[in-house]
């Protein structure tokens, strides 16, 4: 196989993967939530955007957006661990491969890039009005883009773990100060950035141009990749390739305590663990809560009841994924609990932790001063958790039982 078709071969395979997947995961009921959260969100922006003047922090706010966007990302090269051995003899064959797998990367970053850049269009053009300046900003983007996925990938031939989180971090704080320079038209500090900025670059290609190959690096850039696509197709159907990780989350085990150890409470006790320690659960349900929150506080009227129902519905949805944790795993199986009681687990489980969602977001609310709409708050979520779980969720459980 030559060079050219086995990069055409892998990348039709990556994308035909994505596809199958994606027929699962973007389902009638799942679009149907999505163009109503786009629809309600865009409402509100829009009307938020009008309220803006000119003494909003729009530099401050580009800043710390773009930093993390513009500095996170690798290379896709499509790579599998057999490569490793496979491909090293070809390896300095691979130029004309790994310039097709850079193309590529930039054109999905410079589309990921497009897309923030459209919705915070209308903040800017509200606050700082001038449209040629947006024009340039939207080419500096693009350039800083590319020059952070160059620096990536000089600086994955470092053999050290700790060297990556640093240069992450660097170049984090080197796209903040771009943006906010730029946006604050501060040009003397802006160029002497770049300068360094570039200096800091070229030190790396210095270094490490002409290396080997990192091999072990760029397969575990793919797998991470793909471990986090995997993670989220998992939660609508049964993947194969997904490698569970398994965190111990010690200072957690507090948790545990009221956690019955009996025949009946076994799948209830197993999967409180799997969401503590197994997977991203509980960092999914972190996030969300914490996004949820944000908004919450931010918001103003009865919109923030939407949010709410649609950040819980969000987690619920996504906890789902718990149901399906251990069906591949034949031990589970020999335990003496009927089907049914495992079923109740689950949505035991699953009442409770979108009962503390829930408390979460009513505290923020109360916290603000807002306590009737917080009071509101709690009996709308009360009835969407009672219809989510105990009726739509088990409906759902029956249907993949069948």
């Amino acid at each position: 196989m030559n060079r050219d078709k086995l990069w055409t071969t892998r990348a039709g395979e990556r994308f035909r993967e994505i596809f199958r997947y994606s027929r699962y995961m973007f389902n009638d009921h799942l679009l149907f939530v999505i163009i109503i959260g786009i629809g309600g969100g865009a409402y509100y922006y829009q009307n938020w955007v009008r309220t803006l003047t000119t003494d909003f922090p729009t530099p401050l706010v580009f800043s710390v957006i773009f930093a993390f966007l513009l500095a996170y990302g690798n290379i896709i090269t499509f790579f599998k661990r057999p490569d490793q051995v496979f491909l090293l003899p070809l390896e300095t064959k691979l130029q004309h491969y790994l310039r097709r797998s850079f193309l590529l990367t930039i054109l999905w970053h410079t589309y990921t890039v497009g897309f923030a850049l459209i919705l915070l269009a209308p903040i800017f053009f509200q606050t700082e009005g001038d449209s040629r300046w947006f024009f340039l900003f939207v080419l500096l983007l693009l350039l800083l883009k590319v020059v952070n996925l160059v620096i990536r990938w000089y600086v994955d031939f470092e053999t050290d773990r700790l060297s990556v989180i640093v240069d992450l971090l660097l170049r984090t704080v080197f796209n903040g100060l771009f943006v906010y320079f730029y946006l604050e038209k501060v040009f003397f500090l802006f160029g002497v950035l770049a300068v360094v900025f570039l200096i800091y670059g070229f030190y790396f290609y210095k270094k490490n141009y002409g290396k080997p190959l990192p091999w072990e690096r760029l397969v575990d850039n793919e797998e991470r990749r793909m471990s986090t696509f995997y993670r989220f197709a998992n939660l609508f159907t049964d993947v194969p390739q997904l490698k569970n990780e398994v965190k111990r989350r010690k200072w957690l085990d507090f948790l545990f305590r009221n956690v019955r150890y009996s025949e009946n409470g076994t799948y209830f006790y197993l999967l409180t663990r799997t969401f503590i320690r197994s997977g991203d659960y509980l960092g999914l349900f972190i996030r969300l809560t914490v996004i949820g929150t944000i908004f919450l506080i931010g918001m103003e009227g009865y919109i923030r009841l939407f949010v709410a129902i649609l950040f819980m519905y969000l987690t619920g949805f996504q906890l789902w994924g718990l149901w399906k944790h251990h069906r591949s795993i034949v031990w589970t199986s020999l335990y003496p609990v009927d089907e049914r009681e495992k079923d109740r687990s689950f949505v035991s489980l699953l009442a409770r932790i979108l009962i503390v969602q829930m408390i979460l977001f009513v505290i923020s609310l109360v916290a603000v001063g807002e306590l009737v709409q917080g009071i509101e708050l709690f009996i709308v979520l009360s009835l969407f958790i009672y219809l989510f779980v105990y009726l739509y969720t088990k409906n759902q459980l029956e249907k993949w039982r069948s």
